[in-house]
């Protein structure tokens, strides 16, 4: 009889310590997993950018590539940003500039650092332009 009880209590500290560990896992654990949009024109990036943010997100990188049209208008990149939740409620900005310096130090006039950045060129013109996002 003591060596059931001793089995049934040993087996009940097991089982508890698994649900520990996971319930730690899970509250540890990156419950922000990181997303993908679809690729979407320049036009688009800012509507959309706008709308992952009343969602409570972040865009964490843009990934931006020519279209081939012949325009130079925004409308004219392809533009897939990545997204996590913003846990740390931080302000941040997109844009896109043909000078990377630049487009930093208008930023960082109103507060904001560079987070991550990615170039692409036009094929037509060889023009060359960064796609930035800035926190604040």
């Amino acid at each position: 009889m003591l060596n059931i009880a001793m089995g049934l209590i040993v087996s009940n500290i097991r089982n508890f310590c698994f649900l520990f560990v996971l319930t730690l896992g899970c509250i540890l654990g990156n419950g922000a997993a990181a997303e993908t949009t679809e690729w979407m024109s320049g036009k688009e990036a800012f509507p959309r950018a706008d709308k992952l943010r009343s969602f409570g997100m972040i865009v964490t990188r843009m990934d931006c590539k020519d279209s081939g049209q012949r325009t130079l208008d925004v409308g004219s990149a392809l533009v897939r940003m990545h997204y996590t939740r913003n846990t740390e409620m931080r302000d941040w900005v997109i844009d896109g500039w043909n000078h990377l310096q630049e487009n930093k130090n208008y930023w960082a006039e109103r507060g904001y650092k560079l987070a991550s950045h990615t170039l692409f060129v036009r094929k037509t013109s060889g023009l060359r332009l960064y796609c930035t996002v800035f926190y604040k």
